[in-house]
């Protein structure tokens, strides 16, 4: 028992110091251990601090970089900006500058349409021979400078002759092309011992179908210079000296004359009395030339209904002045101002009364008889009375005539209907 204990405590006591021994070691490990970790933990913090020192002059020049791309785009994106707002300036003066174009020649149109421009754009082109013989030349060439007018001198297929045309600006040309650039007019002149020559020698019809063939559809007009005058005096110095007059004889000229007005179409003739007369003609026809294309067209119910055949005692007066529908229904032969006021109440346009005479679906006889119940003013204003058949027979007849050279009284006996 005593061996037992004894080598118990003997064990207890080499346990415990291999125990003891154990712990010192562990002890020493972990501080080693520690030291280590401190020792690499500060070396890692020395390998940060190298590596970020490092670094340091990448990242400035990453910036700088940046910074130096930033301030290209800034400047690039200013430039568009700025190029932008230029191209719209000049979109804008673009369009600014068209509308002011389209503006000018709106009113350049316009005062083509009222005929402003006419006497500016007609040029005459006169033959040579008109502004060489005597002294209409000089007359001619200074009253065309005093009025502004513009001419050329040349050699014209006819001889003598003037023509005229119209410089009509390209853009005027495309909006109204109803204006020519040629004026269809003709105007020969002639000197009177020429035209007596011709006159005797039979040659003025064959002279009329050249000019016809060289000017179709021209109006031709043939213009002398002293004409009875140069007659005369050659027929009183063949009386007082017949042996001097070498068998000249007194050309028909009335016969002529009056010929070229009736036997040919848009043929006529001027005599003039002396040269300051003549060219006072031809610039006087310069200037009707050049604004009759301006003008309106006229008509049989345009020349007859201007108000001119207004009966001066009629009531409504300034009313029909005012409506042209009004001077049409006067202008019909036998209408009076308050059978036309009757009419114009019921039927305010021409158009109105025309839709129901084209109607199909009624009958000749009841469109003749249409306005037979309308109701006027009597002739002292007392009382209506009704139109009656035989003004409404009228209306209907003229105005669905079909043929314009038929004599109104002819119209309303029903020529054009059962001729």
């Amino acid at each position: 028992m005593l061996k037992l204990q004894e080598w118990k405590s003997r064990m207890g006591g080499t346990l415990l110091q291999v125990m003891w021994d154990m712990n010192d070691q562990l002890k020493d490990i972990s501080i080693s251990q520690d030291t280590n970790n401190e020792i690499s933990s500060a070396q890692g913090v020395n390998t940060r601090k190298r590596k970020s020192a490092s670094d340091r002059p990448d990242l400035k020049a990453q910036a700088a970089a940046r910074k130096k791309q930033l301030k290209e785009v800034k400047a690039q994106l200013l430039e568009e900006r700025k190029r932008k707002r230029q191209e719209e300036k000049l979109e804008r003066e673009a369009k600014k500058a068209e509308e002011k174009e389209l503006k000018k020649l709106e009113k350049e149109n316009k005062k083509w349409e009222k005929g402003k421009l006419a006497l500016k754009s007609i040029v005459a082109e006169i033959d040579s021979k008109v502004v060489q013989g005597g002294k209409l030349g000089g007359y001619l060439l200074t009253m065309f400078a005093e009025k502004g007018f513009s001419y050329r001198i040349m050699r014209n297929p006819i001889e003598g002759s003037i023509i005229w045309k119209m410089n009509i600006p390209d853009e005027v040309t495309q909006v109204h092309s109803s204006v020519g650039a040629e004026v269809p007019y003709v105007l020969v002149v002639y000197q009177a011992e020429e035209f007596c020559d011709l006159i005797r020698n039979n040659l003025i019809v064959d002279h009329v179908h050249k000019v016809r063939c060289q000017y179709p559809s021209f109006t031709i007009c043939y213009a002398t210079n002293n004409l009875m005058s140069y007659i005369k005096k050659r027929e009183q110095s063949q009386y007082k000296n017949p042996s001097k007059s070498n068998g000249w004889r007194s050309p028909s000229v009335d016969e002529v004359i009056s010929k070229l007005a009736t036997h040919y179409s848009q043929v006529h003739s001027r005599q003039c009395i002396d040269e300051a007369e003549l060219a006072e003609h031809i610039i006087g026809l310069t200037s009707s030339l050049a604004s009759c294309q301006f003008r309106k067209k006229l008509t049989w119910l345009s020349v007859n209904a201007n108000g001119l055949i207004i009966p001066k005692d009629a009531v409504e007066k300034n009313l029909i002045k005012k409506n042209i529908w009004l001077k049409v229904l006067i202008a019909i032969p036998k209408v009076q101002p308050r059978h036309a006021i009757a009419i114009w109440k019921k039927y305010p346009t021409m158009r109105s009364l025309l839709n129901v005479y084209l109607d199909s679906a009624r009958s000749v006889h009841e469109k003749e008889f249409l306005l037979k119940d309308l109701m006027m003013e009597g002739i002292l204003g007392n009382g209506e009375r009704r139109l009656g058949e035989v003004c409404s027979k009228r209306v209907y007849r003229i105005l669905m005539a079909q043929s314009g050279s038929i004599k109104t009284d002819d119209v309303e006996d029903g020529a054009d209907f059962f001729g």
